[in-house]
């Protein structure tokens, strides 16, 4: 494995991976009704893209591929289809073993993209394992709650550790955004029904901005309401707001909530207005840890990204801002 072949190897998975079955997309969809068909070429149109040739180049460029002894646990994730594929090929890229355990909400879709792993590459039949226990590792990859990480990081805690908690995604808005520009802010809300951590579940707006605009702009996932589990979100949510007399907005398959807590359940979106950038800023930088993507069209928001993008980061994007290949380039303790 060297870095020509492992560059072969996901080019080889991302002209497969834009080409998924019916018999397969309908499989997933079985195994877990979260992902929806759409939903599920949605993901593997994005992938596709991310490994491009060209993508794959400006990642890895002449980065030696070495091979290693060590193994790699991954604990993955299971919230939207693939998510945890990032994670394998930042192993795979890095020389190591990779020792995984597969979510029970995404066996199908991972499953296959192993199986185009191996199939790329016959040596990598040995370094991918999939494993319920994660037995002699040197590294661990987990993502899940707040509550899991601190079991992972008690259980793991003799060797290095990259632990992933709840996250979200903001967007703060001018009140300039085109009409198109604000149909892709609820693509980063609505799509894999909110159920990613760069999802969109916190909306700052600027004093004044008219909450008929968004509603005009979300109709296209007017039809999540018809998905029973969305569905039973909604109308649960919705019964406490009522019960409690608390103020809200609903536009029959949405309540928003004026409130500042970054987080929303599902079916649910906070938003806030603010009267300054300043004080726009000041709400990013004091939940800074929370968020995986902030989305907005203001150049004064470092490293904000155009609305519509939140769901196709590239393979440079690693999540909670760690870059993995670095964490795994380093020398685990004897």
């Amino acid at each position: 494995m060297d870095n020509t072949r492992i560059k072969e190897s996901l080019n080889y998975l991302g002209r497969h991976i834009g080409n998924l079955s019916e018999e397969l997309v309908q499989s997933a969809h079985q195994h877990n009704n979260w992902f929806t068909p759409s939903f599920i070429h949605l993901a593997a149109s994005n992938w596709a893209e991310a490994l491009s040739e060209a993508n794959i180049e400006k990642w890895l460029g002449n980065k030696p591929v070495t091979l290693s002894d060590k193994r790699a646990g991954i604990i993955m994730a299971g919230n939207i289809p693939f998510v945890g594929l990032h994670d394998l090929l930042c192993v795979l890229v890095s020389g190591h073993a990779a020792v995984v355990k597969l979510s029970s909400q995404d066996e199908v879709l991972m499953k296959y993209t192993i199986t185009l792993l191996k199939q790329s590459d016959p040596s990598l039949a040995s370094r991918i394992v999939i494993s319920e226990q994660l037995k002699d590792i040197d590294y661990l990859i987990a993502t899940g709650s707040n509550n899991s990480a601190r079991y992972f990081e008690y259980y793991f805690r003799h060797i290095p550790s990259l632990i992933r908690k709840n996250r979200t995604s903001v967007a703060v808005l001018t009140g300039d955004e085109t009409d198109e520009q604000l149909t892709g802010i609820a693509d980063d809300i609505y799509s894999y029904f909110g159920l990613g951590c760069r999802n969109v579940t916190h909306l700052l707006l600027p004093r004044g901005f008219e909450l008929k605009r968004l509603y005009d702009a979300y109709d296209k996932y007017m039809d999540h309401v018809h998905h029973h589990r969305y569905y039973n979100n909604y109308m649960y949510h919705k019964s406490i707001l009522l019960m409690n007399l608390t103020k809200h907005y609903d536009n029959g398959f949405m309540l928003f909530q004026e409130k500042e807590e970054p987080h929303a359940p599902v079916a649910t979106l906070n938003y806030h207005y603010y009267d300054s950038p300043d004080e726009a800023k000041a709400y990013l930088d004091r939940h800074a840890e929370l968020w995986q993507c902030v989305v907005s069209i203001s150049p004064m928001i470092k490293g904000a990204i155009m609305p519509g993008m939140s769901q196709k980061p590239m393979l440079w994007d690693y999540a909670d801002h760690v870059n993995t290949l670095d964490f795994l380039s380093q020398q685990p303790a004897s």
